[in-house]
């Protein structure tokens, strides 16, 4: 009795590697859609939230134009009367464009 080499795949290998293909793209293409619609309706409810967003009313007094020394002085005393908190930079900016005169 001859042995029979066989090389290669079969019909019934192939078929089982092709339906194993499609099954991982299908389902990979299902996570990316979902996760992409996803982000659109986060971003969309995002952009809607920021463009109905009114700032807070603010009891501090507004800063007068600045166009020479007595300016900022009177700039630098409207922000004294403001309470300053460690994010705010509005004191260290006045600091530095006073130290420009």
């Amino acid at each position: 009795m001859q042995k029979q080499s066989q090389s290669g795949f079969t019909i019934v290998e192939t078929v089982i590697s092709l339906i194993v293909v499609v099954v991982i793209v299908g389902v990979g293409y299902l996570v990316w859609h979902n996760h992409h619609k996803n982000n659109t309706a986060t971003s969309s409810t995002t952009a809607a939230n920021i463009g109905n967003y009114a700032s807070p009313p603010t009891a501090a007094p507004s800063a007068p134009q600045i166009n020479n020394a007595s300016d900022l002085n009177s700039a630098m005393a409207a922000l004294n009367q403001t309470s300053i908190t460690a994010n705010n930079v509005d004191g260290s900016q006045l600091s530095t464009e006073s130290s420009s005169f």
